[in-house]
């Protein structure tokens, strides 16, 4: 008997990119991909038990690429459905988004496999942080 309360462990990466590959290709709908994604964004305990942060990143966008807006109010955004009004995200910004998120991937990988455990600085840029900048040497201040 199965505890309809369970908590689902969370999606690795590629299940995570299969669903926004198929999301890209049309072989699922946006509402099918936000539905997905929906137990492990919405409601008590979400987000707390993520060993990944790019998969908990690619949650975030998945659950809210089915946000539609009114045109005659454009900062009311709403989950909806196709022909609710217009899309928040476009197919483009969903397949570009898709590209960085690989890349990101990619680069936290790379500084994971670094036998220092990874730049900081690598590891942010990978979240999609930006470091602050550095100061000015002594010899540029005036």
């Amino acid at each position: 008997m199965s505890d309809a309360n369970a908590v689902l462990p969370p999606p690795g990466r590629a299940e995570v990119a299969a669903q926004w590959r198929a999301l890209v290709a049309g072989e699922v709908t946006r509402e099918a991909v936000h539905g997905w994604a929906a137990p492990w964004v919405e409601g008590e305990g979400a987000f707390d038990r993520f060993e990944d942060p790019l998969v908990e990143t690619a949650l975030q966008y998945l659950h809210g690429f089915d946000l539609c807006r009114d045109p005659g109010r454009p900062h009311v955004v709403w989950h909806g459905t196709s022909g609710e009004g217009e899309w928040y995200h476009s197919l483009d910004d969903i397949t570009s988004g898709f590209a960085r998120w690989q890349e990101r991937c990619a680069l936290y990988d790379l500084s994971d496999a670094d036998p220092q455990g990874g730049p900081q600085a690598v590891r942010d840029q990978a979240r999609g942080r930006h470091p602050d900048p550095a100061p000015p040497a002594v010899d540029d201040v005036r």
